[in-house]
C-alpha cells in the first residue's frame, strides 16, 4: 500500500472516532443515569457490552466513511461524473441499444496550467463542464450524463445514433470559438462516435481519440467515413505487421537535377486487400505496443528492396524516435546490416518528435551507433517543431529536412528570410539540407537559388511505384 493510501485510511479512521465518540459518550452517560435509577450498583457486564457497542459503532462508521469515499460518483473539480462511474454507466447503456458518445476536449489545458496555474486550470475545467451542461438545458435535454475522463477530456452519453447529434457537437465547439474566461483563451475540439462502430466501450473510446487527432486541424469537423470497425482494424494491423503486408510507394528527391533519394510512403494491406492509411493504423500500432515490430519489419523490407536493385538510390523512411532509442532495435539493425552489406549508406532513418527528449547525450550515442553501421540519419520538421531546433545543436546527423510549410511558401519573402538563416546554420555545422513541397517551377527556381541540397515535391516527381521511378532514372541517365 502506498503511503498516501495509508495516510488516507488513517485520516478516515480518525474521522470515524471523532464522529463516534460523542455519540457513544452521550448514549453511555444516558444509559448510566437510567441504570442508577433502578440499580444501586451497575453490573460489570454493562461495561463489557458498552465497550463492545463502542467498537462496533466505530467500525460501522469507519466502514460507511470508507465506502462513501470509494463510491463517489462525481469529480471534485468539475462536478461531473467520475471516469469509473461514467464507464460503468456507458457500458450499461450500450447493451440497451444505439448509443452515441461525444468527446469534448480542452486542447490547451496544459498551457493554461503552465501559464496561469493549476488553480485556474481547475476553474476552466469546471466552467467548460458547466457551459456544456447549460447548452443541454437550453435544448430541454435533461439528465444527460457528462463525465470527466482525463485531463481536459469530457465524455457525453446520448441514446441514439451519431447522425442525430453530429450538428449538436459542432455547435458546442462553435460556442467555444474565441471563448475566454478572465483573458484565459480556451481551445476546444470534439469528436463523435456511436455503437455502429463497435459495441466495445474501450474500442469506442480509442476510436474517439483517434478521430479527435484527425479533427484538430479543423476545429469542429467530423470524419464520418468509418471504413472498418476498430476490432477489424486491430486484427488487420496485427496480421499486416506479422506478415509484412506493406503497400509501398515512393517520391523522388532530387539533387543536381538527378534522383538521389526515394522517400517512402507506406500503407498496410488489410483484410480483403483494403489499404490502411498511416493516420488509421499508426495510432493502433502505438496502442497495441507494436511500434518496434512495425519499424523492424519495414526496415527489413526496405533493405531487401535496396539490395535487390542495382543502382545507387538511397531509401528514406520515417522511424519512431522511441524505437531508435531501444537497444534491442539497434542490435537488430546491426545484425541486419552485417548480413546485408550492400545496404550500407543507402538507407536514411528520418526522425521527428514533438516532445524534446532531454537525455540527448545518450540519444546521440545511439545515433552514432546507427551511423557506424551505414545508416544515414535525417532530422525532420526543422522550423516547425521546437524539439527539432533543439536537436540541431545536440545531435550529429547527416541531413536536415526543413518543415514542409517552408517549401509550400518558399516564394514568400518572409519565409525566404527565415529559410536563409536555417540554411546557414545547417551548412555551418556540416549537414545537408532537404526541403519538401516544391510544387511549381518558380518554387523550384527559388529553392535552387538558395542552394538547398535536396528538393522534393510533386513538380519534381509525384508519388509512384519503385519501378516507375527506376524507369525514370534510367531515362535520365540515357
Amino acid at each position: 500500500m502506498l503511503y498516501p493510501e495509508e495516510k488516507e485510511r488513517e485520516n478516515r479512521f480518525k474521522l470515524a472516532l471523532r464522529m463516534g465518540f460523542p455519540i457513544f459518550l452521550l448514549t453511555g452517560v444516558t444509559a448510566t443515569g437510567l441504570l442508577f435509577q433502578y440499580f444501586e450498583t451497575i453490573p460489570i457486564n454493562f461495561f463489557v457490552i458498552w465497550i463492545g457497542v463502542f467498537a462496533v459503532t466505530i467500525y460501522y462508521l469507519f466502514y460507511l466513511i470508507y465506502q462513501g469515499f470509494d463510491e463517489r460518483i462525481t469529480d471534485s473539480i468539475t462536478h461531473t461524473f467520475t471516469r469509473d462511474y461514467l464507464t460503468t454507466l456507458f457500458s450499461r447503456e450500450i447493451k440497451k441499444g444505439p448509443f452515441t458518445i461525444i468527446l469534448i476536449s480542452i486542447d490547451n489545458l496544459y498551457d493554461i496550467n503552465t501559464r496561469f496555474g493549476t488553480k485556474n486550470g481547475d476553474r476552466i475545467l469546471y466552467e467548460v463542464a458547466r457551459r456544456i451542461g447549460e447548452y443541454f438545458d437550453d435544448k430541454q435535454m435533461n439528465k444527460i450524463p457528462i463525465g470527466h475522463f482525463k485531463g481536459g477530456d469530457f465524455f457525453i452519453g446520448l441514446n441514439g445514433n451519431s447522425l442525430e447529434y453530429k450538428t449538436m457537437m459542432e455547435l458546442i465547439c462553435i460556442k467555444f470559438e474565441n471563448y475566454s474566461i478572465d483573458d484565459i483563451e480556451i481551445n476546444i475540439s470534439g469528436a463523435i462516435v456511436d455503437t455502429k462502430v463497435s459495441n466495445s466501450l474501450e474500442q469506442l473510446i480509442d476510436h474517439l481519440f483517434d478521430q479527435q487527432n484527425e479533427n484538430r486541424a479543423s476545429q469542429y469537423s467530423v470524419n464520418e467515413s468509418v471504413q472498418m470497425k476498430p476490432d477489424e482494424i486491430e486484427i488487420s494491423v496485427i496480421n499486416a505487421v506479422k506478415n509484412r503486408s506493406f503497400a509501398l510507394m515512393y517520391q523522388s528527391v532530387i539533387s543536381e537535377d538527378k534522383i538521389k533519394i526515394v522517400d517512402l510512403s507506406v500503407k498496410l494491406k488489410g483484410n480483403k486487400e483494403k489499404l490502411l492509411h498511416q493516420k488509421n493504423f499508426m495510432p493502433v500500432i502505438g496502442r497495441l505496443g507494436l511500434l518496434r515490430e512495425f519499424d523492424t519489419a519495414l526496415v527489413n523490407v526496405i533493405v531487401n528492396e535496396c539490395c535487390t536493385i542495382k543502382n545507387n538510390l538511397i531509401f528514406s523512411l520515417n522511424i519512431s524516435p522511441s524505437t531508435l532509442r531501444q537497444r534491442r532495435f539497434l542490435n537488430d539493425m546491426q545484425i541486419l546490416f552485417k548480413n546485408n552489406s550492400m545496404a550500407e549508406g543507402k538507407i536514411i532513418f528520418i526522425l521527428s518528435e514533438r516532445e524534446y527528449y532531454y537525455k540527448t547525450d545518450h540519444f546521440n550515442i545511439l545515433i552514432q551507433a546507427y551511423r557506424n553501421i551505414g545508416i544515414l540519419i535525417a532530422l525532420d520538421h526543422l522550423g516547425s517543431y521546437h524539439s527539432s531546433m533543439l536537436y540541431l545543436k545536440d545531435l550529429t546527423v547527416d541531413l536536415i529536412r526543413i518543415d514542409a510549410s517552408f517549401g509550400k511558401n518558399i516564394q514568400d519573402m518572409k519565409y525566404q528570410a527565415i529559410l536563409r538563416g536555417l540554411l546557414t546554420s545547417i551548412k555551418f555545422i556540416g549537414m545537408k539540407s532537404w526541403i519538401k513541397m516544391v510544387e511549381n517551377e518558380e518554387a523550384n527556381t527559388v529553392a535552387k537559388s538558395l542552394k538547398i541540397d535536396y528538393l522534393q515535391g510533386n513538380y519534381l516527381g509525384k508519388i509512384a511505384s519503385l519501378d516507375t521511378i527506376l524507369k525514370k532514372e534510367t531515362n535520365e541517365i540515357r
